[in-house]
């Protein structure tokens, strides 16, 4: 799903003509397209699409990622992305892979998980076994045909919904409201949160976390992610102690346990 130079090579599903007239719908991606041109858009195309989905960009005035060890997000997603069980003729398929394997599960654990938990409608994809297997075996250039998105299920779907649904192009998400939580009733959490956070060893020096809610208080990626990951730190790294002596309560043999098993 890439232009690089020419439309007529087979790997590439999209073409000048099939994105000038969606243009309009990449609006509300405006920071996000601002962020993948701001550098390296003659790169390495693999690298360029990192740079496009990888969600700690925005971090880097405030992580250290050397403290975190020899971890490399980069060559973690390269070796996803360049499976050799992926066919790698169509670009459209390494991207759709790295989606079946890092998105998807994030995606039912948070979204429909929860949503089943609290009795809420939620729009998950069909995970059929059948339907999914039959769905890998069809070329890149029939699913995406001129840019097209859902194209197969739409032409399956033509002769049973109107057409102003098929057909409609003004698509759009309905994310939880969390600029506004922010302004509002979770105002004080996030401020007492980063408070709590701001003494972590993985932190630059001049790291300043509650200067994220500066402004209109609006939740960016930076702030989404420092938050979850302070919450994990306080939740897991801070209760080491407590989660081990639970673990080693419910793995010691207790001393009803051991006259079972010498009986």
């Amino acid at each position: 799903m890439a232009i690089e130079g020419t439309t007529n090579r087979a790997e590439f599903v999209v073409t000048y003509e099939s994105i000038i007239p969606n243009l309009t719908a990449l609006k509300p991606y405006r920071p996000m397209i601002q962020e993948f041109w701001r550098e390296g858009v003659f790169g390495d195309l693999d690298e360029r699409y990192f740079r496009l989905v990888n969600r700690a960009g925005t971090l880097e005035t405030l992580i250290d990622w050397g403290s975190l060890g020899d971890y490399s997000p980069l060559e973690t997603f390269l070796a996803l992305f360049r499976a050799e069980n992926v066919d790698h003729g169509s670009y459209f398929d390494r991207m759709t892979h790295f989606d079946f394997k890092t998105l998807l599960p994030a995606l039912l654990h948070v979204e429909d998980r929860v949503s089943m938990a609290h009795g809420l409608e939620s729009r998950t994809p069909y995970l059929d076994h059948p339907l999914v297997e039959f769905a890998g075996t069809l070329p890149a250039v029939v699913k995406f045909r001129g840019g097209e998105l859902k194209r197969t299920l739409k032409l399956a779907t033509q002769d049973l919904l109107p057409r102003s649904i098929v057909a409609r192009k003004d698509k759009m998400g309905f994310p939880v409201p969390l600029g506004r939580w922010a302004q509002g009733p979770l105002r004080e959490f996030l401020r007492d949160t980063l408070a709590a956070g701001s003494h972590r060893p993985y932190l630059l020096p001049d790291a300043d976390l509650t200067g994220l809610l500066a402004g209109d208080g609006a939740i960016s990626r930076g702030l989404w992610g420092v938050l979850s990951l302070e919450l994990w730190q306080q939740s897991f790294h801070d209760r080491a102690a407590h989660w081990s002596t639970l673990h080693r309560r419910m793995t010691e043999p207790t001393a009803v346990g051991i006259q079972t098993a010498v009986t």
